[in-house]
């Protein structure tokens, strides 16, 4: 069945964006204020501490209270920007709604960095403006999309699906494009073999969909083989008649043969009936490789891995099959 997405696909607006960035970090501090905490501090670069502290006893002043209770005050404004251009002047004008705060931030948020150079200028402007310490940064949307990738534990599934998905919104419309590193992880039952066989994953067509370059191909805690996507059609083959919808890759009669083949050994081998309905993932060859996952348990559907995060620079499949033999993941 189609996945259920945690934020809206609709719309690219700058105003659909910052709804769905404030609403991540929303569920992130329902589920925990701490860890919440955490993301400002990293994103922000600056201590950020959300709640309150309670403590007993402590001396302040010559006097022993017998317990304190603090909140800190802090507030942070977002500028959010896509497409349309950045306005110092806009960016200056919003350090107006800052009052008695103890801590002031002022962010934009972008797609690419503004500069280090220009990004000092608009400090300086309100540094001389408005008194009192105001920090001003510039943001990206991969700054985020880094900084709460390890956020949660392999248990922690409905967190990890919202970070997932954010990740995917982010990808799917443009904001940070990491299609060229990304790998789908994707857990193969019985058909592993015939996946193997012929460099061909496919699943129902009406999945939810991401840009990614690799296919990985898990099974028995460990990823088996991977391939660089080719090009990706959702099929219909009726009648000894192949009809394609090009959705990724280049338009070719290359992989037909292929494709006919996997469907008529599907249904003998594994049952599956997948004539009508599905997508098909093509590339040149299965490459071997053994990516062992090291946490208990498996996995709970299709997983994404930025390969630069993982093996850093890389040349080819080849290589990405080599380098990944030497790690592993929890």
């Amino acid at each position: 069945m189609p996945r259920i997405h945690y934020f809206q696909r609709y719309s690219s607006k700058e105003n659909t964006v910052t709804n769905n960035t404030l609403q991540l970090i929303t569920r992130i501090y329902n589920y925990s204020n701490a860890i919440a905490s955490k993301l400002l501090s990293d994103i922000i670069d600056e201590s950020i501490e959300i709640g309150i502290e309670i403590n007993q006893q402590k001396k302040a002043n010559g006097s022993v209270p017998d317990g304190v209770i603090i909140q800190r005050s802090f507030k942070i404004l977002i500028e959010s920007k896509v497409d349309s251009a950045v306005d110092d002047d806009q960016i200056i004008r919003h350090a107006a709604n800052f009052t008695n705060e103890t801590q002031k931030f002022l962010l934009l948020l972008t797609k690419q960095p503004i500069g280090a150079g220009r990004e000092d200028t608009i400090g300086r402007k309100l540094s001389s403006t408005y008194s009192g310490a105001i920090l001003f940064k510039n943001i990206t949307y991969e700054s985020i999309c880094n900084s709460i990738k390890n956020l949660f534990k392999e248990y922690e599934y409905e967190m990890k699906d919202l970070v997932e998905d954010y990740l995917e919104y982010c990808n799917e419309t443009k904001l940070f494009d990491q299609s060229r590193y990304l790998m789908r992880i994707l857990p193969c039952g019985e058909s592993v073999n015939l996946n193997k066989k012929y460099g061909i994953y496919f699943h129902p067509s009406d999945r939810g969909y991401t840009d990614h370059s690799y296919v990985g191909i898990y099974a028995r805690k460990s990823v088996q083989c991977l391939w660089q996507i080719e090009t990706v059609f959702d099929i219909d083959y009726k009648g000894n008649k192949l009809i394609k919808t090009l959705v990724q890759g280049k338009d070719t009669d290359e992989y037909d043969q292929k494709i006919i083949s996997i469907i008529k050994d599907a249904k003998d081998v594994c049952g599956y009936q997948i004539e009508t309905g599905h997508r098909f993932f093509c590339g040149k060859k299965a490459i071997e490789t053994n990516f062992v996952k090291t946490s208990p348990g498996g996995i709970q559907g299709a997983r994404f891995i930025n390969l630069k995060d993982v093996v850093g620079n890389f040349t080819d499949a080849d290589d990405i099959a080599q380098k990944l033999r030497n790690k592993d993941w929890a």
